[in-house]
């Protein structure tokens, strides 16, 4: 069966190490999805400008409709990423026209016509009022598929209101160790990191949270049974992007139908594979 997955959020120009790389954690996820066989719906903004016209262009490439992109006139988004030993940090330039999606009544109407499964998205395009009022709203017209979150946690560009809203429509979470201790410190949970998980579930009644280990792996919480796999040796060249890529995979083989471990196997191989390539997208 052929499952429309709608993504939200931004899409944005990495440069590294003085070139420039698309991406944007919604945006990768995407394009992994469309590469994978999945129908994608890309919801997002771009600047009109030159690194507005080259997103086309990608997305073009990927077969990834742009009917639900708004132009706008703020530049597209760009954010500097230094590469360190322990990991990349990441500059976020403000505003990016990202921060101002927009769907219009129509495009609202049409987008529930387009029977999506899953509706995808994280807490970082939410950092402006303008793209948290249109996530808002699509949650209220999407509520009848499921919903995966990324959670992807950049400081400063996240509020606990924004994060407990997003649990909350949750059923399908994804996140890495360092944002699994940020949830712990706001919910005030105790325990080892399955215990956390766990809390997590149920108080957001999520009946899967995904946290992923980096070269040590992925752990699954699913129906309360825990499924762990390791991680795959290879030569990181940067970790840019790995946990979208990661993310597709688990999306494509949860479509699939395929079990706990089955799905983190997938999808760690696929973050695997990312993470030994330059770029998100290689």
């Amino acid at each position: 069966m052929n499952y429309k997955v709608a993504v939200f959020g931004e899409v944005l120009w990495d440069i590294i190490e003085g070139k420039e790389y698309i991406g944007g954690a919604p945006f990768n996820l995407a394009c992994h999805l469309k590469k994978l066989g999945v129908d994608v719906i890309f919801i997002s903004a771009v600047g009109n400008d030159e690194r507005g016209k080259k997103v086309f262009e990608v997305m073009e490439k990927y077969g990834i409709g742009k009917e639900f992109i708004n132009v706008e006139g703020i530049p597209t988004g760009v954010v500097d990423v230094e590469i360190k030993e322990e990991g990349p940090s990441y500059t976020i330039r403000y505003p990016s026209a990202w921060d101002y999606i927009k769907l219009s009544p129509h495009k609202i109407e049409k987008l529930r016509e387009e029977k999506v499964k899953i509706f995808c998205f994280g807490t970082l395009a939410l950092r402006s009022e303008v793209s948290y009022k249109t996530f808002l709203s699509l949650l209220s017209f999407l509520n009848d598929c499921e919903k995966f979150c990324d959670i992807n946690l950049r400081k400063p560009f996240y509020t606990e209101d924004k994060i407990k809203i997003c649990l909350q429509h949750t059923d399908i979470l994804k996140l890495n160790e360092e944002e699994l201790m940020v949830l712990k410190k706001i919910f005030n949970f105790h325990g080892k990191r399955e215990e956390i998980m766990e809390r997590i579930s149920q108080k957001f009644n999520i009946k899967m949270v995904c946290t992923t280990l980096g070269e040590n792996g992925a752990v699954l919480l699913k129906n309360g049974a825990i499924f762990s796999v390791p991680g795959i040796k290879v030569d990181v060249v940067d970790t840019v992007g790995a946990g979208d890529a990661f993310s597709a995979g688990f999306i494509k083989a949860y479509l699939d139908g395929l079990g706990g471990k089955e799905i983190l196997n997938f999808a760690n191989k696929l973050g695997a594979f990312v993470a030994s390539k330059r770029s998100a997208l290689p």
